[in-house]
């Protein structure tokens, strides 16, 4: 008799627990609907440097085909942010490690002559934060707004050291 009961409070017990699980949060999950877009398609966010214009395509293409004329780079890659460019470079097989540098503050001192409004520039010519620029400025030219690789750039520049104007 004992066991029997034993087994009848276990399926109790097992039945409650499952009832609770299913049942229990289900008003925690429910979220509030977003509030609807107020801003027509024309209107630009206030303050935001981080969003994407047709001026900052223009410079970063300004910028690209400058860099790109720097001895010592095959091909660059830019993304323009407001005020801020981030330039990765492809540099030639044949340049010096310690040469490097130079090739980087070439750039840099080309962007500012060229791009005036530019006041932070950062280049990298590491193979890893080109790559994760080339896919910055791919997604950029999908039409994905820069806000949305803001943390992505943020970490970027947070591991580069920038030149300011």
């Amino acid at each position: 008799m004992k066991k029997k009961n034993f087994i009848t409070l276990l399926m109790a017990l097992i039945m409650l627990f499952t009832v609770l699980a299913f049942s229990g949060c289900t008003t925690a999950a429910r979220k509030p609907a977003p509030p609807p877009d107020t801003t027509s398609p024309n209107q630009t966010a206030p303050n935001n440097t981080m969003t994407t214009n047709n001026t900052d395509t223009a410079k970063a293409k300004r910028i690209a085909s400058e860099t790109d004329k720097v001895d010592g780079v095959t091909k660059s890659t830019v993304v323009v942010a407001g005020s801020k460019a981030y330039v990765g470079i492809d540099i030639n097989a044949n340049i010096e490690k310690n040469q490097t540098k130079a090739v980087e503050n070439e750039v840099s001192n080309r962007i500012k002559n060229v791009e005036p409004t530019i006041n932070t520039v950062y280049v990298s010519s590491d193979v890893d934060t080109v790559t994760r620029l080339k896919k910055v400025a791919q997604g950029i030219s999908q039409g994905k707004p820069v806000s949305s690789f803001a943390r992505e750039l943020s970490e970027i520049g947070r591991r580069l050291t920038p030149t300011v104007k």
